[in-house]
């Protein structure tokens, strides 16, 4: 009897030991393969299969961290398949968080680079494809305000948690147990020339992945579990072609990884795929995998593991673990250089100087971004500690822009209007952030040189101010040939130099208004005429003033041209006052100089919206819009010069089109896109255009109402285009009406875009 109730005690005993056995989870590195794991633990909660502890490498430690800190399987599912993280993964910015008040004036570069005036080879290489500013904020948010709540200690989260990042100086694999979560999984993640590096405490450190890409040994020694159970989306590379550079470098840079568990009984689902390190957009097939897998496993694991964990109640758990988190507010910044030197203008960017705020959530986002947007700050790392007042510290750090910046590009054609573009710069970041510039378009149809000097002030809402100087030549001439046919002489020449001073100020991130003030001169050289000799002398033009313009501009374009997503409007008001002296010249009607004073007031407003914004079609609505108590210069041409242009489809900019210009208008048409990839377009815009007020070809030069439909014109155009890495190139055929060739057709590379007019 006493061997039968010892019996039945030990039974009891060893039962009870085996259903309170401790779980841990290993999720392996693998880039976006590696967001298999989410599929995995998602099958694991659906049994209702325990989790005690987690460790995690590389795009491993990111899933264990969200899981750690409370989120479910559906709810990091969700956030992988957002919108938002194929942004983040792409190291590009949501359209709210683009601040266009610092934004770079559109240009014809297709080529950029920065020199560091300290080494110019040797720290001007980037270590990086993608710098991923709003995946580090949004780290900070989930992983760095719950370990600043928990006083830094990652055995008070939801699940404990462990991550590995390689210490590349060392040549040695280190293991994070507390600190700033985001800051040791964005080490974790790190991947090679691909995401720029981050240091933790003077260490500089790279993906986890490197030296230990299955940390089972990290969870043995941290947590001694009972059972184990690991997610492998990876194996250990084969040995390189020696032919193949980038495998010879990863197998420098790697240490073969064991995918066994060392320590306990356990059991390792294996869900490899064929998706690439960076594909992330296939984020939803890895899920699927590790699914799929992991239910292929669950019976061998119900026999090992028969504890059980109720879903809602684990749910409930979660509820009140992030519920007992302390909100967001921000009440005190430090920001700091590399060499742990107050970079003032990045705290006052954040945080007024003489009050004692407190930054909301969504404040704060709103000006970090604002902060992130300054040219010369290359990159800024943010972490939280809590307060005695239950607030939050903010410590950034920050690191300047190179400080020299060089772009080429322009736009090269079939058509005789090759335009080559050079930029440079020099930026620097201290008690105010500036940028000096000067660029260069160079070519036979259109030349300028413009210079400029911009301040931002180092205030929350942000302002700029720029004094800058302009120089600018069109050469047209009669030809529109396609590919190598001869030019005819020039027929008109427009020249215009005028400089001034500028002041912007932004409300809203993805809109600001502007000041501007300017002194200007113009020049026009031109025929009245089409049949000039080379004995006539041509009519000459010259109008002198100042003036004075209002400008509210917002923008979200995907694109500086050519977009398919996105909206944009703008609207002017400008006040000209000048004095004309216009000179005739052989072949003119008129004989004599005639001197006249100008003014006028003119409104202009242009905008573009894509109301469908599918992956395959794109449907957008583009129109311009000006009025303008514009009065008549000396003859028809001065007049016609002096006048605004109908011009939203690029190409237009290089002809010189009478029938589009007018001192008053309207027109409006459709752009209709059709992607077949993200790189290739076909692309049809067509747009028809209305004068309100015609301008006479009379002696007595004068204007006169347009009739309705009866005077309007349809310009369109079609074309083939592939945006690559360094510009779009096309090919197009566009149609203008009343030429003598209506159809012209171009190939051509670049961008078709030139330096602000002085008023016209």
């Amino acid at each position: 009897m006493k061997t039968s109730f010892l019996l039945i005690f030990v039974l009891i005993l060893s039962h009870n030991n085996f259903a309170q056995k401790k779980i841990g989870v290993v999720l392996s590195g693998g880039g976006a393969s590696a967001l298999a794991h989410v599929g995995v633990l998602k099958a694991l909660e659906e049994h209702n299969i325990p989790i005690d502890y987690i460790t995690g490498s590389s795009a491993g430690a990111l899933v264990g961290s969200l899981y750690a800190c409370g989120y479910s399987p559906e709810e990091i599912e969700i956030f992988i398949l957002s919108e938002d993280f194929l942004i983040m993964s792409k190291g590009n910015l949501r359209s709210e968080n683009r601040l266009l008040i610092r934004e770079p004036s559109p240009n014809s570069g297709t080529i950029g680079f920065s020199l560091a005036k300290d080494s110019i080879v040797r720290k001007s290489i980037p270590l990086n494809v993608v710098t991923p500013t709003l995946l580090d904020f949004e780290m900070l948010k989930i992983l760095g305000l719950t370990s600043a709540s928990l006083e830094h200690d990652f055995d008070r989260l939801f699940v404990p948690f462990r991550c590995v990042a390689s210490d590349v100086y060392g040549k040695n694999s280190v293991v994070f147990s507390n600190g700033n979560l985001n800051e040791v999984v964005r080490a974790s993640m790190t991947y090679p020339l691909y995401v720029n590096p981050i240091k933790i405490d003077g260490v500089i450190y790279f993906d986890g992945g490197m030296y230990n890409n299955f940390p089972s040994d990290v969870m043995c020694d941290a947590f001694t579990p009972d059972f184990l159970i690991g997610s492998n989306v990876s194996s250990n590379m084969q040995l390189p072609d020696e032919r193949d550079m980038f495998g010879v470098l990863r197998s420098m840079m790697t240490t073969p990884t064991s995918y066994d568990l060392p320590c306990a009984d356990g059991l390792v689902i294996n869900a490899i795929t064929d998706i690439g390190v960076f594909e992330f957009e296939r984020a939803e097939e890895a899920i699927q995998t590790g699914y799929q897998k992991a239910l292929q496993h669950i019976d061998s694991l119900k026999i090992y593991i028969s504890r059980r964990v109720d879903k809602n109640e684990l749910n409930k758990k979660r509820k009140a673990f992030r519920s007992s988190l302390i909100p967001l507010n921000v009440s005190s910044v430090r920001a700091t250089d590399r060499d742990n030197k107050d970079v003032v203008f990045a705290k006052r960017s954040l945080m007024r100087k003489k009050k004692n705020e407190v930054l909301d959530a969504d404040v704060f986002e709103k000006r970090y971004f604002r902060l992130n947007a300054t040219p010369s700050l290359w990159y800024m790392y943010p972490n939280l500690t809590l307060k005695k007042d239950s607030s939050y510290h903010l410590d950034l750090r920050v690191n300047r822009s190179k400080e020299f910046t060089i772009d080429v590009g322009g736009h090269f054609s079939s058509r005789p209007v090759n335009t080559g573009y050079l930029g440079i710069g020099f930026q620097n970041l201290g008690k105010s952030a500036y940028t000096l510039s000067a660029e260069s378009y160079f070519g036979k149809f259109y030349g300028s040189i413009k210079t400029d000097f911009e301040i931002d002030l180092p205030t929350t809402l942000p302002i700029s101010i720029t004094g800058y100087y302009t120089m600018n030549r069109w050469d047209f001439f009669r030809s529109f040939a396609t590919f190598f046919e001869d030019v005819r002489p020039s027929f008109l020449v427009q020249f215009e130099m005028y400089g001034g001073v500028a002041a912007k100020l932004a409300f809203r991130n993805n809109s600001y208004s502007e000041i501007d003030f300017r002194v200007f001169g113009l020049e026009d050289d031109y025929y009245q005429i089409e049949d000039f000799t080379n004995i006539d002398t041509a009519d000459f033009t010259r109008f002198e003033g100042n003036s004075f313009a209002y400008k509210l501009k917002q923008n979200t374009l995907n694109r500086k041209q050519f977009s398919s997503s996105g909206s944009a409007f703008e609207f002017t008001a400008r006040y000209v006052n000048g004095y004309e002296n216009s000179y005739p010249g052989s072949t003119s009607l008129l004989k004599d100089t005639i001197s006249k004073s100008h003014s006028w007031l003119a409104l202009s407003t242009e905008f573009q919206i894509f109301p469908i914004d599918k992956k395959i079609f794109h449907l957008g609505v583009n129109g311009k819009a000006v009025w303008s108590t514009q009065t008549l210069f000396a003859n028809y041409t001065a007049s016609l010069l002096s006048s605004p242009s109908f011009d939203l489809i690029p190409d237009s900019k290089t002809f010189f089109l009478p029938e589009f210009r007018s001192p008053q208008f309207m027109g409006a048409g459709l752009n209709f896109i059709f992607s077949f990839s993200s790189k290739f377009e076909l692309r049809f815009d067509s747009y028809l255009y209305q004068p309100i007020l015609l301008l006479s070809k009379l002696q007595n030069v004068s204007y006169t109402y347009a009739e309705p439909i009866k005077d309007a014109e349809l310009i369109t155009s079609g074309s083939f285009i592939f945006h690559s890495l360094v510009g779009p190139i096309r090919a197009t055929l566009n149609y203008f009406p009343k030429q003598n060739e209506p159809l012209s057709f171009q190939v051509s590379y670049g961008y078709i875009i030139f330096n602000d007019r002085a008023i016209r």
